[in-house]
């Protein structure tokens, strides 16, 4: 019953008497999540750590604790207080699975001992960038014994080279690595190399940014290991052959368990030879069970949108080989024909979630092509427009009136729709008299604010009827690799 209510309402269920906090505040607290976007994410994450640090009774049912925001340009007084709070939050926390510590310095070398103590720990994310003035060590992160997810963001070279040793200590139950960097040479194929008797059970290999990576030491990872179910290839090197890759892999049937995988297109070289790459990924993908396919643009800044778009017969074909399995797909910073969405909502019947770039499309051209995806619950169109050989986002309000329009136009299924830097959460509201009546018809509006839905201005709603209400929701989507993982 409790997947009906927000975590407000789960706190004010709390307050009802002893028997509902009892039963309320373990759902509460099991998962805490403090975003850079969310409002006052500075004072949340000292008032989470002041009541997990105060209240074990509260702290034992943690079990995911994701802390993207931090408090800075703190006086010595207060970092040394932080730092004493959250070490006694996370001993307090027993039953702590999932920890994400991503804020560039704010970690300790007590911390992450404390860390590194707790039994229940499986998965770990941090920014793994050492302090200033020795905050924390490299060494102190072969404390870490039984990890199955280690995620390491902008990674120091110090602590690049520890990680053979760091995973030789969790190799009898590391199932997934992900290393996130801007464009940095320290992962290379010696350190993977180095790694690979510890990758063996591997199950989930993301790379983004690191430059020096070739299809070398990633051909060797998969040879040792054919049971990779999620690959992520983002901006490795321009040296990457993703030709002698496909064939290999294709030739040793080694992606035959993989459902999910996000690559970066190489910016260099023309047309011809981005149409060999994409034939390359189709023989990639030959004997794949793919569900998720995310593609982005290589090189740019974030906003960068390549003018050079998808070819639709690419698509077209990837499509048809993974039609019966595919239900996701990502397309960024690459311009996506219209005609491609529309055959993938068509032929792919599990298609649940689109995410694409379109220039120049009109509302109802795009509402038609979606409107063929019966189990879409999730579309983020990113919209363009040519203004005089300059590509352009459509503005905000524009982008709001076509997600509207598509809302009008798709089924039920559909949750979550999205444009530019916007979500919009769709909810139904239903009166127990549609049941009744045959003649009924659904109006759709588009306003803010979660409850806005339920106060009707025209007369002619308040029929019974059923309203499908856009609201608003506090998310912010970024374009790039990054947002994906």
């Amino acid at each position: 019953m409790y997947s009906r209510y927000e975590v407000a309402h789960l706190a004010q269920c709390c307050l009802v008497n002893k028997t509902w906090s009892s039963y309320a505040r373990v759902r509460l607290y099991e998962w805490i999540q403090v975003y850079t976007w969310h409002k006052g994410a500075k004072k949340r994450v000292w008032t989470i750590l002041e009541t997990l640090g105060n209240a074990p009774h509260l702290a034992f049912h943690v079990k995911v604790l994701q802390l993207r925001d931090f408090p800075t340009h703190l006086s010595f007084d207060e970092r040394h207080h932080i730092i004493n709070l959250a070490t006694q939050a996370i001993s307090n926390c027993l039953n702590l699975r999932s920890c994400s510590w991503t804020r560039d310095g704010s970690l300790s070398t007590r911390m992450i001992q404390e860390l590194a103590s707790l039994n229940s720990l499986k998965e770990l994310e941090i920014n793994a960038k050492p302090g200033a003035f020795g905050a924390w060590v490299p060494e102190d992160l072969l404390g870490f014994r039984n990890l199955q997810s280690l995620t390491l963001i902008m990674p120091a070279r110090s602590v690049v080279e520890l990680l053979p040793a760091w995973c030789r200590e969790n190799k009898d139950t590391l199932e997934s690595l992900v290393i996130i960097c801007k464009s940095a040479p320290y992962p290379n194929d010696d350190i993977l190399q180095n790694m690979l008797p510890s990758l063996q059970n591997i199950r989930r290999l993301h790379l983004a940014g690191c430059i020096k990576v070739t299809e070398q030491s990633v051909g060797n990872i998969l040879a040792d290991n054919c049971r990779i179910q999620s690959l992520a290839l983002e901006t490795c090197s321009p040296r990457f052959n993703m030709g002698l890759f496909a064939s290999d892999c294709e030739a040793q049937k080694r992606l035959r368990f993989l459902t999910s995988i996000s690559l970066t297109v190489p910016t260099s070289g023309g047309a011809d030879q981005r149409r060999r790459w994409f034939r390359s990924i189709i023989l990639l993908l030959k004997h794949s069970p793919l569900e998720s396919f995310q593609l982005y643009a290589g090189g740019g800044t974030d906003e960068f949108i390549s003018y050079e778009g998808v070819d639709h017969e690419a698509i077209k074909e990837l499509i048809d080989l993974h039609a019966s399995t595919l239900r996701r797909i990502g397309i960024q910073r690459l311009i996506v024909p219209l005609d491609s969405m529309a055959y993938a909502c068509e032929k792919c019947s599990q298609l649940e979630e689109i995410f694409a770039t379109l220039c120049g499309v009109g509302r109802d051209a795009l509402a038609q092509a979606l409107v063929a995806g019966k189990r879409l619950r999730n579309v983020h169109l990113t919209l363009m427009t040519d203004v005089a050989g300059e590509m352009r986002p459509l503005h905000l309000l524009t982008a709001q009136e076509i997600c509207q329009h598509i809302a009008r136009n798709c089924g039920d299924s559909l949750q979550l729709i999205g444009s530019q830097t916007r979500v919009w959460q769709v909810g139904r509201l239903c009166d127990q008299e549609l049941f009744y009546r045959a003649d009924c018809q659904d109006t759709r509006t588009l306003q803010r604010g979660a409850d806005s839905g339920a106060v009707l201005d025209d007369e002619s709603l308040k029929w019974h009827m059923a309203h499908l209400t856009i609201a608003a929701v506090s998310i912010e989507l970024r374009f790039g690799p990054i947002r994906w993982t």
